[in-house]
């Protein structure tokens, strides 16, 4: 692990403290979390949505249906 030394903003600091508080974790734990979430497996996260998403191709297909009627299809037809 290595140790290094930032500048916050007064409310971004405040906002990371309350984070930290409520999670019950100190606030470098919670920086390594939003770094985690953001930076290492942001990708990995991306990916796997659009597979999950990928999984529904097709499966509202029907001949029937088109974007211009997404209205109807979406709030019944009003």
């Amino acid at each position: 692990m290595h140790r290094t030394q930032i500048m916050l903003e007064e409310e971004q600091y405040q906002a990371l403290r309350e984070r930290a508080r409520r999670s019950g974790k100190s606030m470098g734990c919670v920086i390594r979390e939003v770094l985690d979430a953001s930076l290492c497996y942001g990708a990995q996260s991306a990916k796997a949505q659009t597979d999950e998403l990928g999984e529904l191709n097709g499966f509202f297909s029907d001949t029937e249906v088109t974007g211009r009627k997404h209205d109807d299809i979406l709030y019944g037809g009003q």
